[in-house]
């Protein structure tokens, strides 16, 4: 039970992206991008190009989960890379999550970006913060970041220009490693 309701756990499978996934993840992409508090892109910037830097820059620069559905669809996906800045060498940033309209709100993108912080505690022992941004109507995602151990660190006034014209706040939330003494 989650607020006083019963939380279904759909089950899933996580492994690591790959080039073979690019259009499930394209698709996955735009139709996230179709609802509101979706991901930051809009449906026309989802681009094959898009997908195919994405792909390439976490391969050489950071870490892309996919969960799969039983079926072996890919259902949600999650990605950050490092700025390429040596000073930058132990940050994650630019994180997005993206999980399909349909199987939101079933404890599908709590698990993937659990696996994915377990994964970059495994494989990245040089990162010890991870960092996103998130607009600060979107209450449902951070209050997700925060159960995950993110705490809010900044605010940006009016940076987010919405759909329908109308700005809000962004805010910077950042995860460090557990133990991480500077």
């Amino acid at each position: 039970m989650e607020n006083g309701r019963p939380i279904f756990r759909y089950m899933v499978r996580i492994r690591k992206a790959t080039t073979l996934d690019k259009n499930a993840i394209l698709e996955l992409h735009r139709e996230v991008a179709r609802i509101s508090q979706g991901i930051a892109r809009t449906e026309p910037e989802i681009t094959e190009t898009y997908i195919d830097t994405l792909l390439q820059t976490t391969a050489q620069h950071g870490l892309m989960l996919v969960a799969l559905s039983e079926s072996d669809l890919i259902i949600a996906e999650i990605h950050a890379s490092k700025y390429e800045l040596l000073i930058f060498d132990h940050i994650l940033t630019g994180l997005t999550i993206a999980v399909h309209p349909a199987y939101q709100g079933m404890g599908v993108g709590k698990r993937l970006f659990q696996a994915f912080l377990d994964e970059i505690q495994q494989v990245f022992p040089e990162v010890s913060r991870v960092e996103l941004e998130s607009r600060a109507s979107n209450q449902k995602s951070i209050g997700l970041y925060q159960s995950l151990g993110f705490v809010q660190e900044g605010r940006m006034k009016n940076k987010t220009r919405n759909q329908d014209g109308t700005y809000e706040d962004s805010l910077l939330m950042a995860w460090t490693r557990p133990g991480f003494a500077p």
